[in-house]
């Protein structure tokens, strides 16, 4: 085996084991950022659990050959980075619409190409639709409010009924007192 392919099939392994990783994979056309903003969405992509490769496009689909991106072979055309969502693919996508809002605020879903999360191929609308989500802390805390909700109303019911007793029980007395 050629040196050259052994480096070819160890990248499509590489990449093969970070869409095992993922939560959501965005490709997402970089044409038009310089290297220091590239760069720079490197690194706040790392600190939010996510990463941005930029590879042959020859390379990625061979590593998603296996997958619901096989029949999407349009969004591996042209200039291509695979960002690599591994906790929270909300925060990850928003980075990644917002970036792309500032590189064309006419038509943001120019850039990004389609995504790919639960091993269903994402359209751009969908990944704009993610990206759109409130983050994990509100929608948690609005699951806890509507699940505590019920229970509230159920102690709120249970504590009436004495109150009830004991109004109606002083208002029995009052009459008898009355006549």
């Amino acid at each position: 085996m050629r040196k050259s392919w052994q480096v070819k099939a160890e990248l499509i392994n590489s990449y093969r084991d970070r869409l095992q990783r993922a939560q959501l994979v965005i490709f997402f056309n970089y044409s038009g950022i310089d290297a220091y903003p590239l760069t720079q969405l490197r690194a706040e992509l790392k600190a939010m659990n996510g990463e941005l490769v930029v590879g042959k496009n020859t390379l990625f689909y061979r590593a998603f050959m296996d997958t619901a991106v096989a029949d999407h072979r349009d969004v591996l055309v042209g200039p291509t980075a695979l960002v690599f969502a591994y906790k929270d693919p909300v925060v990850i996508a928003k980075k990644i619409f917002e970036v792309s809002k500032e590189l064309n605020k006419e038509n943001p879903l120019a850039k990004i190409k389609g995504g790919f999360m639960g091993g269903r191929f994402l359209r751009p609308q969908e990944v704009q639709a993610l990206a759109e989500l409130p983050p994990r802390e509100v929608l948690l805390s609005k699951l806890m409010g509507t699940l505590q909700a019920p229970l509230m109303n159920f102690i709120l019911a249970l504590k009436a009924m004495p109150q009830k007793l004991v109004l109606t029980l002083k208002a029995i007395e009052e009459k008898k007192k009355s006549q």
